[in-house]
Order: structure tokens, then C-alpha cells, then sequence
């Protein structure tokens, strides 16, 4: 007796099924328009495609991703898949219940619109389908690059009807239509086909000119019991009518099923496993009818001139559902399951053209089944897939050995047979046990990293930390790479935590929003350093585009070892990893200076934007030939230096650099904590000149100066950084650099002393003296939005003296 196993229940309307095999999915239809996914592995349906009518018939090529669904008074529609098992078009709409997600299918899923399509089969390259007509069937022929989403209404490449019109029997039966190709040794096919037949047995039924060719041949089952074929390819010599069906049999009842098998005796073939005979060669063509008759076709004799052998056999009516395979074929009469394999005939000598014989069966007591398929799925083949009128989905376990009249006995001759087979099992049960160990050792182990990478992750997550649990210390310096200059960044990592990161962590460093890198890190030990290299891309610093902001993130890909965990994949925790951000950097202008005589740093032209004065000075000099200030590709230079000041106080700078304690002059330490390169501090200079990252020349100077009209009595003394360069935008960047440094020295050091008599009114003069020029300045700007004709050289000139009053001497940092 077979084994049942319930798999799901489904909806289900009417006596009507279909089942598609897909590896380890199964496409399940009941007779309605739900199409729902059954994963055989997770025993659950995972998906639902809702079509917009029922579903009577589809068709898988799983080579190509595709399956057809034949909707009823719509057309055929295609579902298209990439590697990844994503839909190639997006639904109407997508839902998710509990875990199975519905896609509804919509109109833009049409590829063949036609109310009237009856039935249809693939056929390599072709689309072969049955139409209904008032009096007739029509069989067109499409080729599937054809049929498009945009276009549902492709012309046929062929059509084929039958040679007599006759009335229509009842609507409610379709035909049936089959594909079979000569099977030929070493040779793939090239039209895949449902069935393979012996090439004596095609040679007969179809002729030697279409044996040539090599062509498949169309099989056309009808309800009025007639079977017709024609040849998808070959010449005028293959078939007398190109467009007309050549009559095979007629059955006298409607036919139900079309198939091909291999005979032989019952009682030889027990041994063999059960498989589908679609990828062996078939002698034995089987015609079905739904009211209890099996027409097998078979080639009679080897000899010359012989023709085919047409035997009839009862089977138990009415036929609903039919299964080939190699050992016979699988059917269903709604009450009951029966397996049935037809017996040889090469050796009888009998001539009788028609012959009613007796086939054994087996009955498997499995009833109201609409629908089986093989489970390709399962590791020796014996299992069969059901679907019963009810919306039951089982899984059947065959047994194979068993016959209708056979007797069970256990004969002395095969006594070590079956010794062989029990210790071939204990060995395979041995074997999947040693496998079970490893995989619960890989499990534990997974599960183990998983929980030490989640405890760490929230350790480093607490916010306990005062200075961060990792410590970076970048360092930007220029080097020559592959004959260009270049900056690099030099990052040092601390692990100040008691933890080890292991393998698997990931030091992740994006730079300016557009560029990033990662590093692997192997292991790294409480109190440990490791050093990583990176370039900064060129674009940032060669156009001044600073600071230059590094974000450092530690990763790890949760995953893989997740999935080795096996806990279940489809989490956010999974798909994202762990993040622990770390300090985020700055690179300035400052950092990135080259210094002394190095003329030899190529000239770049800047990729910034033109600023106000740019746009000024250009027009002018292009309309009016203004001699006092050039424009040109390197940016503006001017006939004189451009300069700019920032004064700050003495007595600030002191106690915050500590000059004092270091024996440094203050303003060679003023130099020094600007720019951090030994030259300054080894010669004590207050003055440098050197190069921009885009090669522009410059000039940078630190001296002593004494500030009045800011207090009472006295005046103060401070430090004067000027910027001295002929490029207004090198003068502009640095400028900018050194004001946010000492912004960011205030901020650090804002308790450590206060200006004692500071006037506040002389200050606030100060503040009014310069408002003036920035209402001139803005009022310039909106005239340039509003009128871009009012460049002149005048105007140029105005700007550039703005610019000159508001950065020299600038306002005092006290």
C-alpha cells in the first residue's frame, strides 16, 4: 500500500487541477485563478499569483525561466523570472499574509490575447495552440520571440485545421495536444519534447521524410475522439497539405490524455524506479480516452515493410488525470489510483490489426485525485505529487514491487539480494548520521560566533565609552604613485576595549559621501594597533574642496553565519549586519601643503566652482579687455599679491600652544601647530612658501603685532597669520582653514582667559565698520541674478576691493 503524506490544504473548484514541478517548488492550481507556490522543502506555500480568470493549463520552461498560464476566456499569460527568482515585471500589486506574499497579475501580463484559446503546448522555440472555432479546430503555430507584453495580438507563423468540419461535442472537454521527437543516440535534440520515440516506432507512424528532417511532431487529441499530428518543420514532401492535420486514430470518445512509455513485462520491470519517460526512448505511443479505453500504439516486427500495431485495452472509467512514466503510466478515475504498465509484443507472431487484451494494474486506493506529477524533488524517484478534487495536496510514496495478483514471498535465490540492500542501507543511514554531526557541530559553532559578535556589538552600543572604544588617528602625507602625485592617508586603529575583534570584522572609511573603502581586519587584541593606507580621490583636494570629511564604521556581515546558524535569513538584522560608528575626521587644507622649492608639482586646473569675483573678472576681461586682472583656466591672478590677516590674541595663543613650557618662540609655534612639519619646528621659521594641492604658489607668514582701539588703556598684543598669494581662490581656501582652526583652538580653550578692559563699544565699531561692505556686496549679487550685463571693470575692481577690506586685517580673535 502506498504511504500518503498531507501537505496543505488548497482552494479548489471543481474536477480540475494543475501541477508544475520546479526543483523543489510545486505551481498549484485548482481549477481556479489562484496560482500558489508549494516548497516541498519548507513544506509551505511561499507565494500566491492571483490571475485575473481561471486557470486551465500552463506550461513550464525552466531553462529559459518562463511559465505560460492559459487563462479561460482571456489568453495566455507569461511570468518571467531572473536567477535570483524575481519576477522580470512587476505585479498590478503585491501583498503579504502572514508568510506568503500574493502578487496580483494584471493585463501587462498578456503575451497572447484570444477569449477563444482552448489548449496550447511549448514546443522548443514555438507556441503551439488549439482554438476553438464555430465548426471547426484551428492550430496555430507563434514563435515564442514573438510574443511580447506590448503587443498581445502576434500574427501566427502557421496554421493548421482539421479537413472535415463536424459539430462540436461538449464545450467542456478540451483537446490535447503533444509534442514527440525521434529519439537518435549521442545527439541532443534540438526542439525539447515531451516524449523521445524509438526510431522504428516514428519512422511508421510518421514517415521517412519527416524521420529525416528530424522534425518534432505536434500530436492533436480532440473531443470528438479523432487524433491528428503534423511536423513543425520540413519541405512540401513531408505532408501533402501544409495546412491541414493528418488523421492518426480515432478513438470514438473523447480523448483525454496523449503519452508515450516503454513496454515490457510487468514482473521484469519491479526493480526499476519510477521516473518520468520524457529523457528515455519510448516504443509504445499510448491514446487515452475519457470513458475507459487505452489505445497503444506499438511497431510490429523488424522486418520489411511492416506497419504499427494499434491494441486496445480497458481501464477503469472515467479517466480524469494521467502520469507517464518509464515503467508504465499513472492514472485516476476519480475513485481510485491505478498504475498500469503494457505488456511487450516484439515477439508474437500474431497479424490481427486490431487486438482487446487484458493489462495488468495496480491499485493504490487513493481516490478523488484531479491532478499528480512526479516529485522530481525526492532522492530515489518513487514519489508522486497529488492534487484531489477537494484542494488536498499529498505527497504519495509508491510501492513499486507490489502487483494486482502477486503474491509477497521472499524466494531463496535472492536471499543475498536482499542482504545486499539492508547493509547498503545501514551504511546510508550511517553515512546521513556522520553528516547530521557535522552539520549540528557547524551549527553550534555558528551559533557560538553569532552570540559573541551580538555581545560585543552591544558592549561597543552601550554609550559607556567617555573617549570611544576604538581610537583612529589619521595622518594625510603626499607620495608619487604610478609616476603621479598623490595624497595618502595613513590610519591608525586602537582597539581600547578588553575584546578581541576576530575575523569577519570590517573597517568600512567613506570619504566626502562619494567614495569608500574597506578592510578586513584578521585580529585585533585589547590595546593592539593596526595601521591601514588609502588615497584620497583626487578630485577633493586637487579643487580645494576641504575640509575633506572621513567617516570610519566597524561591519560585520551577520549573513552568512546566519544562515550557517540555520536561523532563518530573511531578518533586517541579517540582510544589514552590525554597524558600530567610530570619530569621524577632517582633512584641511593645512594638512595637504607642500613646502619649499618644488616647482616640479604639476599645475592642475581647478574643478570648484567660480565664485562672484570669478564670474566678474571673467566677463570683464572678455568684454571690455580689463589688463589690471587676468582670467584664465588656473583662476584668477592678479598683477599684485592677494592677501589676508587674522589676528589673534598673544596671550591666548600662549596659554593654549604652552609656548612657554616648550621654549618655542610663540609665533614660530603658531607656525608649527598650523601646518605640523618639522621644518618649522626644526629651523624655528615664521615663514613658509610652498604649493596648493593644485599647484598654485603661496605664501604664509606668522609675526608679532600690536592691536590698539580695543580697550581702555593700552593696547593688546597678538599674532598676525597673513596669507599671501597671486590666486584669489588659494587666498579664499586658506584663509577659510586657518579661521576654522582657530575656531576650533577657542572652543577647546574658552575658560583660559579673559581680555581685561575690553571696550566693547570700540569693538562693536569694529562690526559696523565692515557692515557696509557686505550690504555692497550682497546688493551686487542680486543685481548679477537679476542682470548679468552689469560686468564691468569697473564692478571687478569693486569686488575685488571688498574683498581686500574684509580680510585685511579682518576683524581680532580676543
Amino acid at each position: 500500500m502506498p504511504v500518503v503524506e498531507s501537505l496543505a490544504q488548497l482552494r479548489c473548484s471543481g474536477n480540475k487541477g494543475c501541477l508544475v514541478t520546479w526543483g523543489s517548488d510545486l505551481y498549484v492550481c485548482g481549477g481556479n485563478e489562484f496560482l500558489n507556490v508549494f516548497c516541498l522543502e519548507k513544506k509551505l506555500i511561499t507565494t500566491v499569483y492571483l490571475f485575473p480568470s481561471t486557470i486551465s493549463h500552463m506550461e513550464l520552461d525552466s531553462g529559459s525561466r518562463q511559465l505560460y498560464v492559459l487563462c479561460a476566456k482571456s489568453g495566455i499569460y507569461l511570468l518571467e523570472w531572473d536567477e535570483m527568482g524575481r519576477l522580470l515585471q512587476e505585479p498590478n500589486s503585491t501583498t503579504q499574509k502572514e508568510n506568503m506574499t500574493i502578487h496580483h497579475i494584471g493585463p501587462s501580463f498578456c503575451c497572447l490575447q484570444d477569449p477563444c484559446i482552448s489548449s496550447f503546448v511549448l514546443a522548443g522555440d514555438v507556441l503551439v495552440l488549439a482554438v476553438q472555432q464555430p465548426n471547426e479546430w484551428k492550430v496555430n503555430v507563434f514563435l515564442r520571440k514573438s510574443l511580447r507584453y506590448e503587443d498581445p495580438t502576434p500574427v501566427p507563423s502557421r496554421k493548421v485545421t482539421l479537413a472535415a468540419k463536424v459539430a462540436m461535442p461538449d464545450t467542456r472537454l478540451q483537446p490535447i495536444l503533444c509534442c514527440v521527437s525521434l529519439w537518435k543516440e549521442n545527439k541532443v535534440n534540438g526542439i525539447p519534447s515531451n516524449f523521445l520515440l524509438e526510431a522504428q516506432l516514428f519512422t511508421r507512424l510518421f514517415g521517412v521524410d519527416v524521420a529525416m528532417f528530424d522534425s518534432p511532431i505536434i500530436l492533436c487529441g480532440f473531443p470528438d475522439g479523432r487524433v491528428a499530428y503534423f511536423p513543425i518543420k520540413g519541405s512540401d514532401s513531408c505532408y501533402e497539405n501544409q495546412s491541414s492535420l493528418k488523421l492518426l486514430y480515432h478513438l470514438e470518445q473523447p480523448v483525454v490524455s496523449i503519452g508515450a512509455t516503454k513496454t515490457g513485462s510487468h514482473d521484469d520491470r519491479t526493480e526499476q524506479p519510477i521516473r518520468g519517460s520524457g529523457k528515455v526512448p519510448c516504443d509504445c505511443v499510448l491514446l487515452i480516452g475519457q470513458k475507459g479505453s487505452l489505445m497503444s500504439v506499438t511497431s510490429r516486427g523488424e522486418r520489411e515493410g511492416a506497419d504499427c500495431e494499434y491494441r486496445k485495452y480497458p481501464v477503469q472509467a472515467s479517466v480524469c488525470c494521467t502520469l507517464y512514466l518509464t515503467a508504465g503510466v499513472v492514472y485516476s478515475n476519480h475513485s481510485d489510483l491505478f498504475s498500469i504498465s503494457i505488456p511487450s509484443t516484439k515477439d508474437e507472431t500474431t497479424a490481427s490489426a486490431t487486438r482487446s487484451s487484458v493489462v495488468s494494474s495496480v491499485r493504490y486506493k487513493v481516490p478523488m485525485i484531479v491532478a499528480v506529477v512526479e516529485n522530481n524533488h525526492a532522492p530515489d524517484g518513487t514519489d508522486l505529487v497529488l492534487l484531489s478534487s477537494r484542494g488536498r495536496l499529498m505527497l504519495c510514496k509508491l510501492n513499486t514491487k507490489e502487483s494486482g495478483n502477486q503474491r509477497i514471498r521472499l524466494e531463496s535465490d535472492n536471499t543475498g539480494q536482499k542482504i545486499k540492500e539492508l547493509l547498503s542501507g545501514i551504511g546510508s543511514m550511517s553515512g546521513r548520521v556522520s553528516r547530521l554531526k557535522c552539520a549540528i557541530s557547524e551549527k553550534s559553532r555558528s551559533l557560538q560566533k553569532l552570540n559573541q559578535v551580538m555581545s560585543l556589538s552591544r558592549q561597543l552600543l552601550s554609550g559607556h565609552w567617555t573617549s570611544g572604544p576604538f581610537q583612529c588617528d589619521v595622518t594625510p602625507s603626499w607620495t608619487k604613485m604610478l609616476q603621479t602625485d598623490c595624497i595618502i592617508v595613513s590610519c591608525k586603529l586602537e582597539n581600547k576595549t578588553d575584546c578581541v575583534l576576530e575575523r569577519g570584522w570590517t573597517l568600512c572609511v567613506l570619504i566626502s559621501s562619494d567614495t569608500s573603502y574597506s578592510f578586513p581586519l584578521q585580529s585585533l587584541k585589547p590595546k593592539e594597533k593596526t595601521e591601514l593606507t588609502f588615497p584620497l580621490p583626487a578630485h577633493t583636494y586637487r579643487s580645494l574642496d576641504f575640509p575633506i570629511k572621513i567617516i570610519f564604521t566597524l561591519f560585520y556581515n551577520l549573513k552568512e553565519l546566519v544562515a550557517d546558524s540555520g536561523l532563518s535569513a530573511d531578518t533586517s538584522l541579517a540582510q544589514q549586519g552590525v554597524t558600530i560608528p567610530l570619530q569621524d575626521h577632517s582633512v584641511d587644507l593645512l594638512q595637504c601643503l607642500r613646502f619649499g622649492h618644488q616647482t616640479s608639482h604639476p599645475v592642475l586646473p581647478p574643478i570648484i566652482p567660480e565664485d562672484i569675483a570669478q564670474v566678474f573678472v571673467k566677463a570683464s576681461s572678455e568684454h571690455h579687455n580689463v589688463h589690471s586682472a587676468a582670467f584664465n583656466n588656473q583662476g584668477i591672478i592678479s598683477s599684485s599679491a592677494i592677501k589676508a590677516k587674522v589676528r589673534i590674541s598673544a596671550f591666548l595663543l600662549a596659554q593654549a600652544l604652552q609656548s612657554k613650557k616648550s621654549g618655542n618662540p610663540l609665533c614660530s609655534a603658531v607656525l608649527y601647530w598650523l601646518l605640523s612639519t618639522d621644518m618649522v619646528k626644526g629651523q624655528g621659521l615664521t615663514e613658509v612658501k610652498g604649493v596648493t594641492p593644485d599647484g598654485k604658489e603661496f605664501s604664509l607668514q606668522v609675526e608679532e603685532v600690536t592691536v590698539s582701539d580695543l580697550t581702555a588703556e593700552g593696547s593688546i598684543p597678538g599674532i598676525e597669520i597673513q596669507i599671501l598669494s597671486s590666486h584669489i581662490h588659494v587666498v579664499a581656501s586658506l584663509h577659510l582653514a586657518v579661521i576654522s582652526r582657530l575656531q576650533m583652538l577657542l572652543q577647546q580653550h574658552k575658560n583660559v582667559c579673559q581680555t581685561a578692559g575690553l571696550d566693547l563699544g570700540k569693538v562693536q565699531q569694529q562690526f559696523s565698520a565692515q557692515e557696509p561692505l557686505l550690504k555692497e556686496l550682497k546688493m551686487i549679487k542680486e543685481r548679477l541674478n537679476v542682470d548679468e550685463d552689469i560686468v564691468s571693470s569697473t564692478a571687478t575692481e569693486r569686488l575685488l576691493h571688498i574683498y581686500r577690506e574684509l580680510r585685511d586685517p579682518g576683524l581680532f580673535f580676543i
